[in-house]
């Protein structure tokens, strides 16, 4: 969104999310995130954001399987966004979302299009306590989006658009950003001299993992230190016994670079299954923007880029690969390939359909 700006206006807004919350350290902290937000003035943040850019966090009740409980949602969702709008002078907006969780408030909003931006296979994440409900309301939203954008060709092919097209549009890279890793001097994930070789991740530590080759690599490799940066939504004390396993919590964007300067390798452990087949790992290219190697298990997501990973199977072929990497370095012409990912190209792409999209509807087209 960041590249639609200073040409548009956005209004984003923060919704809570589509499970039901346990009784965790996760989910309590992410409550408590959440409650913050609703009560602490946003006027304070104003200054630090760009031209053009409000951000409305809309009171919300998660236990969206109640009618009435739903109902209060709707209400105070679409009361703070037209408060929003009203202040700001913004008429006929264009609707993106994310979650199928906004087909609950399209049509009460004002808005010239909506458009389905599809990131992943909700109804099928780790942990998901409401399939149906969220598959109802991703249903519902494809009946509403007059475009539908896709992040992988699985969500292509299942997320049909019921009134245009499904538009393939994987995720992008901010190339700049990255690449800065490369002129960073410390190495802020690994405390004191570093005296074994980094193998490193970041991102939400959750159930697509796969823990047990994980487990087994930490095992086997104490010459090797292990770093995983992010929010853990699984428990990791059988990795944290081991010395060589360090855990991160979640670091600022604006600080990850500096984190991910001490990997040697990057790797991808996912499991291959239903909950891994319709995602884009965003993770992918910003390791890649960081020119360090990749291991990845081969998952649908990632075979646009097979000729510049190093791919494996299982506890062995995983172990070999990431010695391979080691020894080798990254692939011949990475930088090319992930040249053309930029955000900013992407955007480019976004926005010429939107536009095609309300001329259509204008009649102009």
């Amino acid at each position: 969104m960041q590249h639609f700006l200073p040409q548009n206006r956005i209004l984003w807004v923060n919704t809570i999310g589509m499970r039901l919350p346990r009784l965790t350290t996760y989910d309590v902290k992410r409550a408590v995130e959440k409650i913050v937000s609703w009560t602490v003035p946003a006027s304070g943040s104003e200054q630090t954001l760009p031209d053009g850019l409000r951000v409305i966090a809309p009171v919300m009740i998660p236990f969206s399987t109640v009618p009435v409980v739903r109902a209060f949602n709707r209400w105070s969702v679409t009361r703070s966004v037209q408060a929003a709008m009203r202040e700001w002078g913004m008429r006929d907006p264009v609707l993106l979302t994310t979650q199928p969780l906004a087909s609950e408030f399209v049509g009460r909003l004002g808005e010239s299009a909506v458009v389905y931006y599809c990131v992943d296979d909700f109804a099928n994440w780790p942990d998901m306590n409401i399939p149906e409900l969220v598959q109802t309301m991703e249903e519902k939203l494809l009946d509403q989006a007059e475009l539908v954008v896709a992040v992988s060709d699985l969500l292509v092919r299942t997320r049909p658009a019921r009134k245009g097209k499904t538009r393939l549009l994987t995720h992008g890279v901010d190339l700049e950003h990255f690449r800065r890793a490369r002129t960073v001097a410390g190495r802020a994930a690994v405390d004191g001299p570093r005296t074994s070789p980094v193998i490193g991740f970041f991102g939400l530590l959750d159930n697509r993992m796969d823990w047990n080759l994980v487990l087994r690599l930490v095992e086997r490799h104490p010459e090797w230190t292990f770093v995983f940066i992010g929010n853990a939504q699984v428990s990791l004390g059988e990795l944290t016994r081991f010395g060589n396993f360090r855990h991160v919590p979640a670091v600022p964007y604006e600080e990850l670079p500096g984190h991910a300067a001490a990997f040697d390798v990057a790797i991808l452990p996912y499991v291959v299954d239903m909950s891994t087949a319709g995602i884009s790992p965003l993770k992918l290219k910003e390791y890649l923007a960081l020119d360090i190697p990749v291991v990845t298990t081969p998952l649908p997501g990632v075979m646009e880029f097979r000729e510049i990973l190093y791919m494996a199977a299982g506890t062995e072929e995983f172990d070999a690969a990431i010695m391979g990497a080691l020894q080798t370095g990254t692939k011949q012409h990475q930088s090319d390939w992930i040249e053309r990912e930029a955000w900013v190209t992407k955007a480019e792409i976004l926005s010429r359909w939107i536009d095609s999209l309300l001329l259509q509807k204008r009649g102009v087209a």
